[in-house]
């Protein structure tokens, strides 16, 4: 027996509580007394005394970005920024303290015009005022919108006559480009950065991996096969070199962007299936993007927004092309992610699902990304189709101040709803769609429990609430079983991966008040120890 883990109190997250377990080759060969534990071991194994200290699956997050995340660290910051001239001020003295050459790429993330004292998306000025000689990129907190430089826009072949489906190219009154650039139009200015290296790849993996550990993630549902991240044969080489080297400290099941039908032809044609790959990197999902956010006003609403007359947000897709994605996917066996804010896009991702099971019914479980704005009857025909919801607990945290304008009251009762969502039969995972939101999934479920930001306000919508079991199922349970792994991952039961954390207290018995301040002492991936508080 190589470990064993004694005199704790583990919740399996399968209805049982035990006080020990015991771990061999990576998988839970026991789970019971400590004296039935006990019994197993050699006089090689490691034996680990809990203390009574409680233990719980690894935690999963249901979707977020991790290359992106770990490239953030060392990208231009603009998280928090108040004003067009900080915008400025930081990326120049990126630039100085980066010593970026000339024609190389500046990239920031993270800003909100919401913040702003006027809430006004910046531009090609605010981008050039940080520097011409350099192609500068802004990219706003959604990921959906972005400012650009004269040198961005020639680079990318961006005119004032360029037309691209599914996006956007702001224009001044005089018909220029105003450097805001949105959905589609965003993704295609995003292929002109350079790609990551796979030693590139493999330093991020391994950093942000120890970080992750960190917070108790064990695995994680990312988009990395985007127009910023990699591609899977680099991804794959990279995963498994620091798997020699015994420096792979998360798993991967992953979300592969194939945003027009000659992309996902080409994918099917290399026989990619989800569940394809080893444990630890699989093919997930493919992901389509189809509509914006709500911060950018960008998510397809079917009624327009109550703070913006006229608009409806973008959709991506028309409700054929979208049926032709899914049919596509829906044949050769792969589930398919939609990310899906407004409640006009969720509408067409279910017709397109339900199109694609009328003619070929089949187990497989797609899910909508994000799942912000609908309605219960929406929600009752996902749970139909057997679709399920990656949420964002600290989302409500961060929207609250932006539902009611943007939607009014009538609108924001069915929407964040993730107890109707349960309530509904809907499975759910639960995520950070990191960079967007901090990945510790101890935030998430105290976001998911409480629906507070933790100054002392009151909860936002506090119907909608989760108990503690059910917000910790979302990072345990959830999102096994939206990548149809349950019979190897989610809960600690005998036969399934070694991936589990003790925490200093125990989140089932302390006040919900108090679980942002639970902290993480060991992780356990594959029964290799990943992360152990000294």
């Amino acid at each position: 027996m190589d470990k064993i883990l004694v005199g704790g109190v583990i919740y399996t997250m399968a209805g049982k509580l035990a006080s020990a377990l015991a771990v061999h080759k990576g998988r839970i060969v026991l789970v019971g007394t400590n004296e039935e534990v006990l019994a197993l071991q050699t006089e090689d194994t490691d034996v680990i005394d809990l203390k009574g200290r409680c233990a719980l699956p690894g935690f999963t997050d249901s979707h977020m970005h991790m290359l992106l995340s770990g490239v953030g660290f060392d990208r231009l910051d603009l998280r928090g920024v108040r004003s067009p001239e900080e915008i400025i001020e930081r990326g120049r003295e990126y630039i100085r303290k980066h010593k970026i050459s000339p024609g190389e790429w500046v990239v920031g993330y993270g800003f909100d015009h919401n913040l702003f004292a006027s809430p006004v998306l910046p531009g090609r000025e605010v981008a050039g005022a940080i520097s011409e000689e350099h192609p500068v990129l802004l990219d706003r907190v959604c990921g959906h919108v972005g400012a650009v430089n004269a040198l961005a826009l020639e680079l990318a072949g961006f005119g004032s006559e360029t037309v691209i489906p599914g996006g956007e190219l702001d224009k001044q009154a005089n018909g220029m480009l105003s450097g805001v650039i949105r959905e589609t139009a965003l993704d295609q200015m995003k292929t002109h950065i350079p790609k990551l290296s796979q030693k590139q790849v493999e330093q991020i993996l391994k950093e942000t991996g120890h970080r992750f550990a960190k917070v108790g993630l064990t695995a994680v549902h990312s988009d990395d096969l985007g127009p910023e991240g990699t591609d899977l044969g680099t991804l794959s080489k990279a995963i498994h070199a620091l798997k020699e080297k015994k420096e792979l400290s998360i798993r991967i099941y992953e979300e592969w962007e194939a945003p027009r039908p000659k992309l996902l032809r080409d994918i099917i044609s290399k026989g990619y299936y989800s569940g394809w790959g080893d444990d630890f990197l699989r093919v997930c999902n493919i992901k389509l993007i189809t509509d914006g956010s709500l911060g950018a006003r960008t998510a397809y609403l079917r009624e327009e927004y109550s703070d913006d007359s006229g608009n409806r947000g973008i959709p991506v897709y028309t409700q054929a092309e979208l049926d032709e994605m899914v049919g596509l996917c829906h044949e050769a066996g792969l589930q398919v992610a939609f990310h899906a804010i407004g409640d006009a896009a969720l509408e067409q991702c279910i017709c397109a699902v339900e199109k694609a099971m009328r003619s070929d019914p089949k187990p497989l479980r797609h899910r909508i990304v994000h799942c912000q704005i609908g309605a219960k009857s929406l929600y009752e025909r996902m749970a139909s189709l057997g679709m399920g919801a990656d949420i964002q607990p600290p989302f409500t945290i961060s929207d609250a101040p932006l539902v009611a304008p943007r939607l009014g009251k009538i609108r924001q009762q069915e929407s964040y709803a993730w107890k109707m969502l349960l309530d509904c039969g809907v499975p759910l995972g639960g995520g950070s769609d990191s960079p967007v939101e901090a990945y510790d999934p101890l935030w998430g479920i105290y976001c998911a429990v409480t629906r507070e930001d933790g100054s002392g306000g009151a909860p936002w919508m506090p119907e909608q609430r989760l108990t503690v079991e059910e917000a910790v199922a979302l990072y345990t349970k959830g999102p096994a079983y939206l990548a149809s792994q349950e019979a190897h991952a989610g809960t600690l039961e005998a036969g399934k991966l070694a991936d589990l954390i003790v925490l200093d207290r125990d989140i089932f018995q302390i006040p919900s008040e108090e679980i942002k301040d639970l902290k993480v002492e060991l992780t356990m991936m594959g029964g290799q120890i990943t992360y152990c508080k000294e």
